[in-house]
């Protein structure tokens, strides 16, 4: 057996699941809760369904694996730049001795930003140049894996804001006149911190062991960075377009009206888009687009825009050829159809469960109509292992979650959603975590060598959390 997963271990993980899975369609009802009560029928997966789910999955997702694709091709061409490549040996040279400090502070910063953008997915554009200094320090294949895609799963356990399996969450809740995005968000920001706090503890101490031992396993790049060629040019341009990103980022994916109520943005695209020139010519409305969005509503088409027009100004500031750019776009793509591949075979587990959801089923017989907050931990985990996405949680269970009332109703909504996020960091159905070992070539057994005590310690502090919730 421990042979059969040296060579392609995410796939052959991923096949092993689907095949479960599919089996478990075959000798478990599909269920849907209605007022707390369970009534389905045997949807068996067949052979058909199973090649047919595969392209389903792409089509359902395309958005998520096109964009992932191109933030491959923004970062082949950036790391072809000077500007780019002096930027991050001017950070990791400056850092020398001071790893632990940027460890910790680009934990934080993706932990949070995860915490209140309404889309995970658009962390993702920042983890490359996190990745990339960290290879610049000489960090290990697991320091890297934790400290960037890691700490975005952190964010998505302690959401408060954000995150879009929060928000479909909430909405399929509200379907049944319930739920507002504040139910327990005050636990919510403190589970964000206690997670945070033992996560970086863990990491902390496993970066200090690798140091003292001299025992650093450095990955491949992804988008290897060569030697600064030594050109005259400034690292500014580059400082400034990856600030502009970061910045249309927590503008656009910030829920600014829903949350906190800041109109602002949408009284500013009102205006922009009613200026005219001459009577009724209007321009800045033809220049954006029909499908130009306010900020806090962006979608991650909207994203790769900007991603677009910083690397055009980029490639024209560092003088790069137009062959040069052709190449690292189709070189950055290339490098990241691994990835996306495995996303695809992980999102074919979502659409089988759309199709037989099983999980309704399975969860009754745990807990049926009444609440305990320690079974319905155990139904949340089952519910994070086969759902991908926490919208989808909230469909097919929603009418269980909302049968219960008041205090109860809320304790149940932070289980699902902190849970979920729980089980992200260790389940192979977790798009962030198999994105980021499939990225850095890491092996799933390691992976979970080394998270395995932070999911015991933050397990306990939740449950812990939700009993003293449901009896004092």
């Amino acid at each position: 057996m421990k042979k059969f997963f040296e060579k392609h271990d995410l796939v052959k993980i991923l096949l092993m699941v689907i095949a479960f899975t599919t089996i478990l369609t075959w000798v478990i009802q599909a269920g849907t809760f209605d007022s707390g009560t369970v009534t389905g029928e045997m949807t068996r997966t067949g052979v058909a369904d199973l090649f047919l789910g595969g392209m389903t999955s792409v089509s359902f997702f395309l958005q998520q694996l096109l964009f992932i694709l191109l933030v491959g091709a923004f970062y082949g061409v950036l790391s072809k730049t000077e500007g780019y490549k002096k930027l991050v040996e001017t950070i990791a040279n400056k850092l020398k001795g001071k790893e632990i400090i940027f460890v910790v502070a680009a934990s934080v910063i993706i932990a949070g930003l995860t915490s209140i953008v309404t889309n995970v997915f658009v962390i993702i554009t920042l983890l490359p140049f996190v990745i990339n200094v960290l290879n610049k320090m000489k960090m290990d294949k697991i320091t890297v894996v934790a400290t960037a895609f890691g700490s975005v799963m952190i964010g998505v356990l302690g959401a408060t804001y954000g995150t879009e399996g929060l928000t479909s969450f909430t909405y399929y809740l509200k379907l049944y006149g319930i739920a507002t995005i504040n139910n327990e968000l005050l636990v919510r920001a403190g589970i964000l911190l206690l997670a945070i706090v033992l996560f970086n503890f863990i990491n902390v101490t496993h970066i200090k062991r690798v140091l003292k031992t001299n025992r650093k396993e450095e990955m491949e790049e992804v988008f290897k960075l060569e030697a600064s060629k030594g050109k005259k040019g400034s690292i500014v341009p580059t400082i400034i377009g990856l600030v502009i990103v970061l910045v249309f980022i927590v503008l656009g994916f910030v829920d600014w009206q829903a949350n906190f109520n800041i109109s602002i943005f949408s009284q500013f695209h009102t205006w922009l888009t009613g200026l005219t020139i001459g009577e009724d010519y209007q321009i800045f409305s033809y220049i954006l687009g029909n499908n130009a969005a306010v900020f806090g509503e962006w979608q991650l088409y909207h994203m790769t825009a900007i991603m677009g027009i910083v690397l055009i100004v980029l490639s024209i500031i560092d003088r790069l050829k137009l062959d040069d750019v052709i190449e690292g776009f189709t070189s950055g793509v290339q490098k990241l159809l691994k990835p996306v591949g495995i996303l695809a075979l992980l999102y074919l587990v979502f659409v089988l469960m759309y199709w037989s959801p099983i999980v309704p089923t399975i969860v009754n017989w745990f807990i049926g109509t009444n609440f305990n907050p320690f079974l319905s931990t155990i139904a949340a985990m089952i519910a994070g292992f086969f759902h991908v996405d926490l919208g989808y949680t909230g469909y097919v269970l929603g009418g269980l979650i909302t049968s219960y009332e008041g205090e109860i109703f809320n304790l149940a909504v932070l289980i699902y959603t902190t849970v979920h996020g729980l089980v992200s960091m260790i389940a192979p159905t977790s798009a962030v975590l198999m994105l980021g070992l499939s990225y850095c070539d890491v092996p799933f057994k390691k992976w979970a060598k080394y998270i395995w005590k932070f999911l015991v310690g933050m397990l306990i502090c939740l449950v812990v959390i939700f009993a003293l919730l449901a009896y004092l």
